[in-house]
């Protein structure tokens, strides 16, 4: 009697224990970026914590880099696709949708040749399988 007492202690604080582990190593940590970093320094930041398989750290990264620099239209371009291409990348097609479409909004909006084509591609790539999704 007494061993099935103690093995049930024993049971219940490894449970306990074990989902304590599991909960505060799920609880996100809020990144931290030098206040001198530049935007190239933290996009490579947001690049190598999405390599390391990182998106929730990647998206702070991105929204920092849009807090940051924002007011550059070529880079607020770019840190909205990049979080709009994770997005699409997790299959998480209505997050991703309206930031492609706004993004496609600047593009019209603007003359040819004043925001970088490379992302308009992308952009429209990413635009393209979204819409093939919702097809399908």
């Amino acid at each position: 009697m007494k061993d099935s007492i103690f093995m049930k202690k024993i049971v219940f604080n490894f449970l306990v224990a074990f989902a304590s582990v599991c909960f505060f190593s799920c609880v996100s940590t809020k990144v931290e970026v030098p206040d001198n970093a530049s935007s190239l320094e933290i996009i490579q930041l947001a690049q190598t914590a999405l390599d390391k398989g990182s998106t929730k750290k990647s998206l702070q990264y991105y929204e920092i880099l849009l807090q940051r620099y924002g007011m550059n239209t070529a880079i607020y371009i770019e840190g909205r696709y990049e979080i709009a291409h994770i997005y699409v990348k997790q299959k998480k097609y209505s997050k991703a949708e309206p930031i492609i479409n706004e993004i496609l909004e600047i593009y019209n909006a603007s003359q040819p040749g004043q925001f970088p084509g490379a992302y308009r591609k992308l952009v429209q790539k990413d635009f393209e399988k979204i819409q093939n999704r919702k097809r399908n």
